[in-house]
């Protein structure tokens, strides 16, 4: 085994490359109770989404691996195997993150599960991958948001805060992978059928992806002792829709996949990735987690 050595964040890459990155936060030897900002229901609300990771992720690589060797181009089967390193990685660091969760004393299996179930019960794999396309739009409108909003992990305990950007960052690199294997393994239907399949994945998993993460936010929650009641609602409002505003600020983004055609390409986000990049690295400048060469 290779020893190991700290990412090289000042290395230069170009705007448009996946560039995975191998680093470990440690988040499930220190995990922290309330770390974003001591505040509990904005911690419970990105723990949550903690939770969808280690499953999804997993499903998004099977999903794309299904296609690499069917699809005959070469540059769109080097960026799976990009996106999928990216992933892996994210997989390990969300595995770590969620036994932090499990040592603070909550249910993460029973948290875990309806993630688990639903992913299981899509067999086709073109639907498949309709629903990982719809996903990472997600992630990537989260993204987008994280990066460009940044000082709103400013309160946040430093290697949540790290890691979130990480993820951020490379959610972004890799945004239009998906889709354009969509595209490719798609290819043979009428467009009306291929827009009917993407956008009714869009509303199936948008729709159970809420609903999951408000009661993963509320069992969290009840499990310190917490009251999930009306002030509970207040505050999800509160934060979802006014300050900061997380579903506000990336409500227009997200809607753009609703527009026959959509290219997550034709969004310009490369000053978004050139700022998250220089972020980490001065973030990492100093000190930093434990990292490691990808192979």
């Amino acid at each position: 085994m290779a020893k190991s050595k700290p990412f090289d964040w000042s290395a230069p890459h170009d705007d448009e490359e996946i560039v995975p990155r191998d680093v470990r936060f440690g988040i499930g030897d220190n995990p922290q109770l309330d770390w974003f900002g001591g505040d509990p229901v904005k911690t419970a609300m990105v723990n949550s989404f903690s939770i969808f990771l280690p499953e999804g992720e997993r499903f998004f690589i099977r999903s794309l691996k299904h296609y690499a060797a069917r699809l005959d181009d070469p540059e769109l089967a080097a960026e799976i195997n990009g996106y999928a390193v990216q992933e892996a990685f994210h997989t390990r660091e969300h595995e770590d993150y969620n036994r932090g969760l499990a040592d603070l004393g909550h249910d993460v299996e029973a948290m875990e599960q309806p993630v688990a179930t639903l992913l299981a019960n899509v067999q086709v794999p073109l639907i498949r991958l309709a629903v990982t396309c719809a996903i990472e739009h997600l992630t990537a409108n989260f993204s987008t948001v994280t990066l460009r909003h940044h000082h709103l992990f400013d309160g946040a305990h430093s290697a949540y805060r790290r890691l979130w950007m990480w993820h951020a960052l490379e959610e972004l690199e890799h945004k239009a992978v998906a889709l354009d294997v969509y595209r490719q393994a798609a290819a043979g239907m009428p467009a009306w059928k291929r827009y009917g399949l993407r956008i009714g994945a869009m509303n199936t998993t948008a729709f159970h992806f809420l609903r999951v993460l408000l009661r993963n936010m509320r069992k969290m929650l009840r499990e310190q002792g917490h009251d999930t009641g009306l002030r509970f609602w207040l505050r999800v409002f509160q934060l979802f829709f006014i300050s900061p505003g997380y579903m506000r600020l990336s409500m227009g983004p997200f809607l753009r996949y609703y527009l026959p055609g959509f290219d997550p390409r034709n969004i310009d986000d490369t000053d978004l990735i050139r700022s998250g990049r220089a972020w980490l690295a001065a973030e990492f400048a100093a000190d930093g987690p434990r990292a490691e060469p990808a192979e």
